[in-house]
């Protein structure tokens, strides 16, 4: 026990004498959950929306006075024809053209549907099938109050039916709910893989990790000692991460704080692993982070942080089965949001716990054929 003491210590000396590793270990996980959630708002706040107007009649400016009354759609004046409008879409000037043909009014009354053509920017998809889809019901909406019975609105008598809407786990639809387990997760990935991974490489090109194996330090007390100083960071940086959740996001954790601290220790244990795995492979800083990067893109991108996991293909969703942050992401908003339990978790905890199991394993038997 006193040698792996002593070997933590030198580990916890190395990192705060390198003035730029602790100022990263501090400020940068940090700084990426204080300003990502901000930053990367996926809620769509404003369509600017033109409308070339052929028929110039009252229901055509009944229309225009509905989408502006929405407050989600800005209209942009002084388009007139289709030229300007696409040159106004090119320079990214508007998102939406609407066209309402002549004699729409006329159709109307004739109780015929108009052709009124949408187009939508495409740059940005996602923006723009949600303002198709908008507009869409828009139309279908009005045209159907349009094509009701041509009795006066007085002289009908209308059921009135109440719809309630129930939003379990999000019921304000915040995205910061979404967002934020999933940089939590991203954040330990980070602390745990690369920091893990330029160690024993800057070691082997510093020749400090020569000495150490000439030295009576067993291989078991040599990853101990390496890991536990980057498993107190790593837990002390989640912990801080659950705080700004919880006080500046007002996140509240509906599940037990107990299983959702032994899940992130487990899967922190697997990314010192896979971190110390890659570095006893490459032979310089270099490799050992180009390594990890790449990893580290596949992972994230397929993680269902940004894109929903259903919708992935079934490639995608098979290559996730090995995807530890994809798992953990799952965990903890199942933990905060919905309260899960150890148990109903508890199959991605035991495949949680066998990556870790495998990728520290192969470490261990790996570093002895290569090193000792």
């Amino acid at each position: 026990m006193r040698i792996i003491l002593a070997l933590i210590k030198k580990e916890f000396l190395q990192i705060f004498r390198n003035p730029v590793l602790w100022k990263l270990i501090t400020f940068l996980p940090i700084a990426e959950l204080l300003l990502f959630p901000f930053a990367a708002d996926l809620e769509i706040k404003e369509f600017k929306l033109a409308i070339i107007d052929y028929d110039k009649s009252v229901i055509s400016r009944q229309i225009q006075q509905s989408l502006e009354g929405t407050g989600y759609f800005k209209l942009v004046k002084g388009i007139e024809t289709n030229a300007e409008a696409e040159l106004a879409m090119k320079k990214n000037k508007i998102d939406v053209i609407i066209e309402i043909p002549a004699s729409c009014e006329e159709k109307i009354y004739r109780r015929e549907k108009p052709a009124i053509g949408i187009t939508a920017n495409a740059i940005n998809s996602m923006k723009a099938s949600v303002g198709m889809a908008y507009l869409q019901q828009f139309f279908a909406d009005y045209f159907q109050t349009l094509f009701q019975s041509p009795v006066p609105i007085a002289e009908v008598n209308h059921t009135q039916i109440d719809v309630l809407v129930s939003r379990w786990f999000n019921k304000k639809m915040d995205y910061k709910n979404i967002f934020v387990p999933g940089i939590l997760a991203v954040l330990v990935s980070m602390i745990g893989a690369m920091l893990s991974t330029l160690n024993i490489v800057r070691e082997k090109e510093l020749g400090t990790i020569e000495q150490i194996n000439i030295s009576p330090i067993t291989k078991g007390q040599f990853f101990i000692g390496k890991m536990i100083p980057f498993f107190i960071i790593g837990m002390g940086e989640f912990g801080i991460g659950l705080l700004i959740m919880v006080f500046l996001f007002g996140i509240g954790i509906q599940g037990s704080l107990a299983a959702l601290l032994l899940f992130t220790a487990v899967f922190l244990l697997a990314m010192l692993g896979l971190g110390f795995m890659v570095s006893i492979f490459a032979e310089n800083q270099v490799q050992s982070m180009f390594v990890i990067i790449f990893l580290f893109i596949v992972f994230i991108l397929l993680s269902g942080l940004f894109t929903s996991l259903d919708s992935m293909p079934h490639w995608a969703q098979t290559l996730n089965l090995v995807n530890p942050i994809a798992h953990f992401i799952v965990i903890l908003k199942s933990i905060i949001l919905k309260g899960s339990t150890l148990f109903d978790l508890r199959y991605y905890f035991i495949g949680i716990s066998l990556f870790a199991l495998i990728v520290n394993t192969i470490t261990v038997v790996f570093y002895k054929n290569r090193i000792a």
